[in-house]
């Protein structure tokens, strides 16, 4: 009689593996301080030239505020996601490693959300480290409400969750590397440009696809400093969305 492995057997030995493998490649380590360093200078120096009403940068508004650097998380997050997620299943096909991964005594469940979870907290690591350093820079030169940076940061991760979510599927349906992060990067662009065709689209359209993209229910509250339970529910659906999609791609290979 066989032994069917339990459904989360797995997960954590899979997400060290995918963690290992991040930073023995330069991608990540480029990754993250480009990010490190691009996010805060544009807070400081640019603000959020973006949609309805622009909003100034630190040094111009000089207001002890993170909202800025909240603004330009989500359009960031849609370059920067896919180059850390890209390798996670199209490099395995590319190398052919994916078979021998799918003859492991583990559901394949088991193995998408070891890699969810490493890209997850891999990201979240890359967020905290940007988020921090500006806020405790903000912190030194004004009155910052931590609580706000707190709500922001919880915001971000459910963000990342989902995103992550998202380009790991399409790393899953690629099968080189380059794909997969151009794939990514279109795809997370335009659920993060949603909002911006608002104006330009009847009203039921545009409520419907302002709805659907991540921003609006980042920038809608946690970014202000409100965790709202029905931006929870959105995140937690899109988040599962793309996992779901990604064991049916893998699943459907693995049965070939």
């Amino acid at each position: 009689m066989s032994v069917q492995p339990r459904p989360f057997a797995g997960v954590l030995p899979f997400a060290r593996r995918e963690l290992r493998s991040a930073f023995e490649s330069p991608v990540a380590y480029v990754a993250i301080g480009l990010f490190v360093l691009v996010l805060p200078a544009l807070f400081f120096f640019l603000g959020y030239p973006v949609g309805r009403t622009p909003l100034p940068g630190l040094w111009e508004g000089g207001q002890a505020s993170l909202i800025v650097l909240f603004h330009w998380l989500p359009l960031l997050l849609a370059l920067v996601v896919p180059a850390l997620s890209m390798g996670a299943w199209a490099e395995e096909r590319r190398a052919g490693t994916e078979e021998l991964l799918l003859t492991y005594p583990v559901r394949t469940g088991a193995v998408v959300l070891g890699k969810f979870l490493a890209t997850w907290i891999l990201t979240m690591l890359m967020v905290g480290l940007a988020v921090l350093s500006a806020a405790v820079t903000v912190g030194f030169l004004g009155d910052l409400d931590w609580n706000t940076v707190s709500a922001g940061l919880v915001g971000a991760a459910w963000l990342c969750a989902g995103y992550a979510s998202i380009a790991l599927f399409l790393s899953a349906v690629s099968s080189e590397q380059l794909v997969a992060f151009l794939l990514g990067a279109l795809v997370l662009g335009l659920l993060w440009a949603l909002p911006l065709l608002v104006r330009v689209l009847p009203g039921g359209a545009a409520g419907a696809l302002e709805a659907a993209s991540p921003t609006t229910h980042f920038l809608g509250s946690a970014a202000r400093g409100v965790l709202d339970l029905s931006d929870l529910v959105y995140f937690v659906l899109l988040t599962a969305l793309g996992l779901v999609a990604n064991t049916l791609a893998v699943e459907r290979r693995r049965w070939r």
